[in-house]
């Protein structure tokens, strides 16, 4: 029985994030102006989804021609 307020770590898996990738807004029609705007917002909503004991493995793209390394992504 969990206990109340208690946090379960989690096994996520995603793909395809492209951080810093221009043109995938216009490849898959992303709802964002610039890169900028869609690193921001995914980002937030990352943050907003995953916990500091949950685990996540990314399967691919997960960056591409960034201004920041992976690890900056990771880190944010």
């Amino acid at each position: 029985m969990k206990e109340k307020g208690a946090i379960f770590k989690m096994n996520l898996y995603i793909s395809d994030l492209h951080f810093g990738h221009t043109n995938v807004i216009r490849f898959d029609h992303r709802p964002f102006s610039d890169v900028k705007e869609m690193d921001h917002a995914l980002i937030h909503l990352w943050n907003s989804r995953v916990n500091p004991e949950d685990d996540v493995y990314i399967i691919g793209d997960f960056c591409y021609k960034s201004d920041h390394s992976p690890d900056w992504y990771l880190r944010h």
